[in-house]
């Protein structure tokens, strides 16, 4: 470990900012739709977004990643005792700010 903690968590590898761009621009798209009065435009637009966040999520691999120091280690076998991130153990390791 690169800061000596061995509290670590598991999270998905995938980039925020390009799924929250996904879901921004699936919801413009579907009020864009309901605006027109195409309702059912309007839904398949989320559930286009919706299968497409299934698909990212069933596609991208995990990561291991540091609650001290925000370290992400790819390319390891899965930790059974490394569970998904806790918002208890942040505070408990004090986390410093996340590098984006």
């Amino acid at each position: 470990m690169s800061c000596g903690h061995d509290a670590l968590y598991v999270q998905r590898d995938f980039n925020r900012t390009l799924g929250l761009a996904i879901v921004i621009v699936g919801s413009l798209l579907s009020v864009v739709f309901f605006y027109r009065s195409e309702p059912l435009y309007a839904m398949l637009a989320l559930v286009a977004m919706a299968i497409a966040d299934l698909l990212i999520y069933l596609v991208v691999g995990e990561v291991t990643v540091c609650y001290a120091c925000h370290a992400v280690y790819r390319g390891f076998e899965r930790n059974p005792r490394h569970r998904p991130f806790d918002l208890k153990n942040l505070e408990k390791y004090g986390g410093r700010e996340p590098r984006f």
